[in-house]
Protein backbone atom coordinates (compact mmCIF):
# COMPACT_ATOMS: atom_id res chain seq x y z
CA UNK A 1 0.00 0.00 0.00
CA UNK A 2 1.47 3.21 -1.01
CA UNK A 3 2.34 5.84 2.41
CA UNK A 4 0.61 8.55 0.71
CA UNK A 5 -2.78 9.27 -0.88
CA UNK A 6 -2.91 10.76 -4.33
CA UNK A 7 -5.48 14.05 -4.90
CA UNK A 8 -4.35 14.77 -8.02
CA UNK A 9 -2.66 13.07 -10.83
CA UNK A 10 -1.65 14.01 -14.62
CA UNK A 11 0.61 12.22 -16.56
CA UNK A 12 1.94 14.59 -18.97
CA UNK A 13 4.01 14.33 -22.07
CA UNK A 14 5.59 17.94 -21.96
CA UNK A 15 9.07 18.16 -23.91
CA UNK A 16 10.62 21.41 -24.35
CA UNK A 17 14.58 22.33 -24.90
CA UNK A 18 15.83 19.27 -23.00
CA UNK A 19 13.12 18.88 -20.10
CA UNK A 20 10.80 16.59 -20.55
CA UNK A 21 7.86 16.38 -17.76
CA UNK A 22 6.73 13.07 -17.03
CA UNK A 23 3.69 13.63 -14.32
CA UNK A 24 2.49 16.42 -11.51
CA UNK A 25 0.84 14.96 -8.28
CA UNK A 26 -0.66 16.00 -5.11
CA UNK A 27 0.09 13.67 -2.69
CA UNK A 28 -1.17 13.66 1.01
CA UNK A 29 0.81 11.36 2.94
CA UNK A 30 -1.21 8.77 5.26
CA UNK A 31 2.02 7.00 7.18
CA UNK A 32 4.26 8.50 9.65
CA UNK A 33 7.08 7.38 7.11
CA UNK A 34 8.38 6.75 3.87
CA UNK A 35 11.45 4.16 3.69
CA UNK A 36 14.23 5.40 1.59
CA UNK A 37 13.74 4.75 -1.78
CA UNK A 38 15.64 6.26 -5.65
CA UNK A 39 14.28 7.41 -8.69
CA UNK A 40 15.41 7.30 -12.31
CA UNK A 41 14.35 10.55 -12.74
CA UNK A 42 14.27 13.84 -10.99
CA UNK A 43 11.81 14.81 -8.21
CA UNK A 44 10.42 18.18 -7.11
CA UNK A 45 8.50 18.22 -3.74
CA UNK A 46 7.17 21.03 -2.49
CA UNK A 47 5.46 20.70 1.32
CA UNK A 48 2.62 23.07 0.83
CA UNK A 49 1.25 21.80 4.44
CA UNK A 50 2.15 19.99 7.51
CA UNK A 51 5.27 19.06 8.59
CA UNK A 52 8.09 16.37 8.97
CA UNK A 53 11.36 15.82 8.12
CA UNK A 54 12.73 15.07 4.40
CA UNK A 55 15.53 12.69 4.36
CA UNK A 56 17.89 13.05 1.73
CA UNK A 57 21.23 10.67 2.08
CA UNK A 58 20.22 9.78 4.98
CA UNK A 59 20.28 13.34 6.59
CA UNK A 60 17.54 14.70 7.80
CA UNK A 61 15.93 18.27 6.65
CA UNK A 62 13.07 20.18 8.50
CA UNK A 63 10.39 20.38 6.02
CA UNK A 64 6.93 22.69 6.57
CA UNK A 65 4.78 24.44 4.28
CA UNK A 66 6.55 26.48 1.69
CA UNK A 67 9.80 24.04 2.02
CA UNK A 68 10.81 22.81 -1.49
CA UNK A 69 13.28 20.28 -2.14
CA UNK A 70 14.94 19.24 -5.65
CA UNK A 71 16.09 15.61 -5.57
CA UNK A 72 18.69 14.15 -8.51
CA UNK A 73 18.25 10.71 -10.12
CA UNK A 74 19.57 8.05 -8.01
CA UNK A 75 19.26 9.73 -4.96
CA UNK A 76 18.31 8.18 -1.52
CA UNK A 77 14.97 10.02 0.05
CA UNK A 78 12.66 9.23 2.07
CA UNK A 79 9.88 10.97 4.87
CA UNK A 80 9.38 11.00 8.41
CA UNK A 81 6.38 12.72 10.28
CA UNK A 82 6.57 15.31 12.84
CA UNK A 83 3.82 15.55 14.85
CA UNK A 84 0.59 14.53 14.02
CA UNK A 85 0.05 16.97 10.45
CA UNK A 86 0.29 14.52 7.48
CA UNK A 87 1.95 16.44 5.00
CA UNK A 88 -0.11 18.13 1.34
CA UNK A 89 2.95 18.24 -0.91
CA UNK A 90 3.00 19.38 -4.72
CA UNK A 91 5.51 16.43 -6.55
CA UNK A 92 6.60 17.28 -9.83
CA UNK A 93 8.50 13.90 -11.89
CA UNK A 94 10.50 15.35 -14.86
CA UNK A 95 14.05 15.11 -16.59
CA UNK A 96 16.23 17.76 -18.16
CA UNK A 97 19.60 17.64 -20.20
CA UNK A 98 22.95 17.38 -18.21
CA UNK A 99 23.51 15.73 -15.06
CA UNK A 100 23.33 16.91 -11.33
CA UNK A 101 23.29 14.74 -8.24
CA UNK A 102 23.17 17.89 -5.98
CA UNK A 103 20.06 18.07 -3.92
CA UNK A 104 18.55 21.44 -3.64
CA UNK A 105 16.77 23.01 -0.75
CA UNK A 106 14.94 26.26 -0.50
CA UNK A 107 11.81 27.62 0.87
CA UNK A 108 9.43 29.64 -0.68
CA UNK A 109 7.55 32.96 0.34
CA UNK A 110 3.73 32.51 1.32
CA UNK A 111 3.05 35.27 -1.99
CA UNK A 112 4.73 31.92 -4.07
CA UNK A 113 2.53 29.56 -2.48
CA UNK A 114 -0.90 31.53 -3.09
CA UNK A 115 0.30 31.87 -6.77
CA UNK A 116 0.44 27.90 -7.35
CA UNK A 117 -2.03 27.45 -5.26
CA UNK A 118 -4.29 29.43 -7.41
CA UNK A 119 -2.56 27.95 -10.48
CA UNK A 120 -3.29 24.24 -9.14
CA UNK A 121 -7.05 25.07 -8.62
CA UNK A 122 -6.98 25.19 -12.25
CA UNK A 123 -5.70 22.14 -12.88
CA UNK A 124 -8.42 19.19 -13.48
CA UNK A 125 -8.29 16.41 -11.07
CA UNK A 126 -9.43 13.94 -13.59
CA UNK A 127 -9.04 13.08 -17.10
CA UNK A 128 -6.05 14.34 -19.28
CA UNK A 129 -5.56 17.80 -19.62
CA UNK A 130 -7.12 19.71 -22.57
CA UNK A 131 -5.11 22.72 -24.67
CA UNK A 132 -6.85 25.13 -22.00
CA UNK A 133 -5.17 24.11 -18.86
CA UNK A 134 -1.62 23.60 -20.40
CA UNK A 135 -1.13 27.84 -19.40
CA UNK A 136 -1.70 26.61 -15.67
CA UNK A 137 0.32 23.41 -15.71
CA UNK A 138 2.95 25.35 -17.31
CA UNK A 139 2.92 28.27 -14.86
CA UNK A 140 3.16 26.18 -12.18
CA UNK A 141 6.61 24.24 -13.67
CA UNK A 142 7.94 28.12 -14.61
CA UNK A 143 7.44 28.86 -10.64
CA UNK A 144 8.65 25.86 -9.48
CA UNK A 145 11.73 25.47 -11.53
CA UNK A 146 12.20 29.07 -12.34
CA UNK A 147 11.51 31.11 -8.98
CA UNK A 148 14.11 33.82 -9.67
CA UNK A 149 13.59 34.54 -13.54
CA UNK A 150 14.15 37.84 -14.29
CA UNK A 151 10.11 39.71 -15.35
CA UNK A 152 9.81 40.97 -18.94
CA UNK A 153 11.55 44.60 -19.06
CA UNK A 154 8.85 46.20 -20.07
CA UNK A 155 5.37 44.98 -18.65
CA UNK A 156 2.30 46.15 -19.74
CA UNK A 157 1.07 49.60 -18.58
CA UNK A 158 -2.27 51.37 -18.39
CA UNK A 159 -2.97 54.37 -16.83
CA UNK A 160 -0.05 56.64 -14.75
CA UNK A 161 2.35 54.14 -15.87
CA UNK A 162 1.59 51.69 -13.59
CA UNK A 163 1.45 48.28 -14.31
CA UNK A 164 -1.85 46.80 -15.65
CA UNK A 165 -0.94 43.88 -13.33
CA UNK A 166 -0.76 46.01 -10.49
CA UNK A 167 -3.79 48.05 -11.59
CA UNK A 168 -6.10 45.43 -11.58
CA UNK A 169 -4.62 43.83 -8.28
CA UNK A 170 -5.65 47.27 -6.78
CA UNK A 171 -9.11 47.38 -7.84
CA UNK A 172 -9.38 43.54 -6.62
CA UNK A 173 -8.21 44.54 -3.10
CA UNK A 174 -11.44 47.06 -3.54
CA UNK A 175 -14.19 44.89 -4.39
CA UNK A 176 -14.71 46.32 -7.79
CA UNK A 177 -16.72 43.30 -10.00
CA UNK A 178 -14.49 42.16 -12.67
CA UNK A 179 -16.42 43.57 -15.76
CA UNK A 180 -16.23 46.97 -14.29
CA UNK A 181 -12.32 46.02 -13.87
CA UNK A 182 -11.73 45.05 -17.38
CA UNK A 183 -13.93 48.19 -18.60
CA UNK A 184 -11.86 50.65 -16.46
CA UNK A 185 -8.70 48.95 -17.93
CA UNK A 186 -9.57 49.26 -21.52
CA UNK A 187 -10.42 45.74 -22.06
CA UNK A 188 -13.46 43.40 -22.10
CA UNK A 189 -13.32 41.11 -19.45
CA UNK A 190 -12.60 37.79 -21.37
CA UNK A 191 -9.51 40.16 -22.99
CA UNK A 192 -8.27 41.73 -20.01
CA UNK A 193 -8.14 37.98 -18.83
CA UNK A 194 -6.28 36.21 -21.78
CA UNK A 195 -3.50 39.28 -21.71
CA UNK A 196 -2.91 38.38 -17.82
CA UNK A 197 -2.84 34.52 -17.86
CA UNK A 198 -0.66 34.95 -20.86
CA UNK A 199 1.49 37.83 -19.33
CA UNK A 200 1.47 36.69 -16.00
CA UNK A 201 0.41 32.71 -15.81
CA UNK A 202 -3.00 33.99 -13.42
CA UNK A 203 -5.92 34.72 -15.35
CA UNK A 204 -8.66 37.30 -13.73
CA UNK A 205 -10.67 34.88 -11.69
CA UNK A 206 -7.62 33.29 -10.60
CA UNK A 207 -5.73 36.58 -9.46
CA UNK A 208 -9.07 37.71 -7.67
CA UNK A 209 -8.45 33.82 -5.66
CA UNK A 210 -5.51 34.85 -5.14
CA UNK A 211 -6.07 38.17 -3.34
CA UNK A 212 -8.94 37.09 -1.80
CA UNK A 213 -6.39 34.39 -0.03
CA UNK A 214 -4.38 36.52 1.18
CA UNK A 215 -7.07 39.10 2.74
CA UNK A 216 -8.54 35.37 4.12
CA UNK A 217 -5.43 34.19 5.89
CA UNK A 218 -4.93 37.79 7.27
CA UNK A 219 -8.39 37.35 8.77
CA UNK A 220 -7.35 34.01 9.88
CA UNK A 221 -4.86 35.32 12.03
CA UNK A 222 -6.76 38.48 13.77
CA UNK A 223 -10.29 37.26 13.76
CA UNK A 224 -12.37 35.93 16.58
CA UNK A 225 -13.99 33.19 14.51
CA UNK A 226 -14.15 31.66 11.47
CA UNK A 227 -17.17 33.38 11.03
CA UNK A 228 -15.82 36.76 11.60
CA UNK A 229 -12.76 36.51 9.28
CA UNK A 230 -14.84 34.77 6.18
CA UNK A 231 -16.70 38.02 6.67
CA UNK A 232 -13.36 40.21 7.12
CA UNK A 233 -12.69 38.76 3.81
CA UNK A 234 -15.62 39.21 1.61
CA UNK A 235 -17.62 36.25 1.67
CA UNK A 236 -20.88 36.33 2.91
CA UNK A 237 -21.55 32.39 3.86
CA UNK A 238 -19.29 30.76 5.87
CA UNK A 239 -20.08 27.75 4.69
CA UNK A 240 -18.98 28.57 1.20
CA UNK A 241 -15.86 30.16 2.63
CA UNK A 242 -14.54 27.23 4.32
CA UNK A 243 -15.06 25.07 0.90
CA UNK A 244 -13.38 27.60 -0.90
CA UNK A 245 -10.28 28.18 1.43
CA UNK A 246 -9.88 24.41 1.54
CA UNK A 247 -10.20 24.16 -2.32
CA UNK A 248 -7.35 26.56 -3.20
CA UNK A 249 -5.20 25.54 0.16
CA UNK A 250 -6.01 21.82 0.88
CA UNK A 251 -7.12 22.44 4.13
CA UNK A 252 -9.95 24.06 5.99
CA UNK A 253 -9.58 27.50 7.42
CA UNK A 254 -9.79 26.04 11.15
CA UNK A 255 -6.51 23.58 10.11
CA UNK A 256 -4.64 26.73 8.46
CA UNK A 257 -5.49 28.49 11.77
CA UNK A 258 -4.14 26.22 13.90
CA UNK A 259 -0.55 25.90 12.37
CA UNK A 260 -0.44 29.46 11.57
CA UNK A 261 -1.22 30.80 15.15
CA UNK A 262 0.73 28.35 16.76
Amino acid sequence: MLAWSPILIQKIEIQALGFVLRKLQLNRHREAEVAPHTHEFTQLILFLSGQGNQLVRDRPHEARAGDLFIIPPGVEHGYKMVGGSRPLCLVLDYQKSGKSTRMVHRRLPQQSLNELHALLAQVPTKGRPTLSDYPAIIAVIARLLEPSAPEAPTPATSGGGKPLVERVRQGLRENRGLSDLAKETGYVRDALSRRLKREHGLGLRALRDQERLQAAQGALMTAESIAEASTRAGFEDPNYFSRWFRKQTGRTPGDWRAQHRG
